[in-house]
């Protein structure tokens, strides 16, 4: 039986940005919210949308992309043609919706470096994580390898502008169209870092493979698969 969450808060929206594949949704930070870098959220509208996830025909779930140090709560949709999509991408500055509260245990271990592999999209979690790393003055190492399908990397200019004051933060940018797909583990200076594999299913398994064929502990890899729903 599907399972629908439960009333627990209503997000307000502050404002609203388009980019070309891409929107992002600010909202009014509720009073007392609180979350780690790299949970998500479960967004409910009222529509009612066949083609949806496991969660119900009303019902999304978000990685919020803002970080606890931000005065704001954000989240970044890859843009669809569903009725769930469409209903989203026509809010407008002033409306709410429904949300549980975060959950999700795809955050970072501060005691171990860290490889960051998001394909597309799968760049929000480690938009909050990085964030909250300059804010918080957290020394991990840390290597993001972002794919993309083109040179529209999203949050490069706040990604690059960040990495001036984290000097443990490394950045490479992929796009497998000019340079086929990622096929083989990158290269660190980190002694048995933690991967961190985020993007659609078929991204997230082929790097697992990929890792898990090269000799890296499956126990040293972590995973936040984004459903494919349009």
């Amino acid at each position: 039986m599907m399972q629908h969450i439960i009333r627990l808060m209503q997000l307000k929206i502050r404002y609203k940005k388009d980019f070309d594949k891409y929107f992002t949704l600010i909202f009014e930070k509720p009073a007392g919210f609180a979350f780690y870098p790299g949970q998500y959220l479960d967004i409910k509208l009222p529509v009612n949308d066949p083609n949806g996830d496991t969660k119900g025909g009303d019902t999304r779930a978000f990685t919020i992309s803002s970080s606890p140090t931000e005065d704001f709560l954000m989240i970044t949709p890859k843009k669809g043609i569903s009725p769930f999509k469409k209903f989203m991408e026509n809010l407008k500055t002033g409306d709410s919706m429904e949300s549980s509260h975060p959950a999700g245990t795809f955050t970072l271990d501060e005691t171990s470096p860290a490889v960051f592999l998001a394909g597309g999209i799968g760049i929000t979690p480690f938009r909050s994580i990085i964030k909250s790393c300059l804010d918080e003055q957290i020394s991990t190492p840390i290597t993001l390898i972002h794919s993309n399908s083109t040179d529209d990397f999203l949050f490069k200019d706040e990604l690059e502008k960040w990495k001036q004051s984290l000097p443990n933060l490394n950045i490479i940018y992929h796009n497998s169209s000019q340079n086929g797909h990622l096929n083989q583990v990158p290269v660190t200076s980190y002694q048995q870092p933690i991967y961190y594999l985020a993007g659609s299913h078929s991204f997230v398994n082929d790097m697992a493979k990929l890792l898990i064929d090269s000799g890296i502990d499956e126990t040293n890899i972590r995973y936040d698969r984004f459903d494919g729903y349009n």
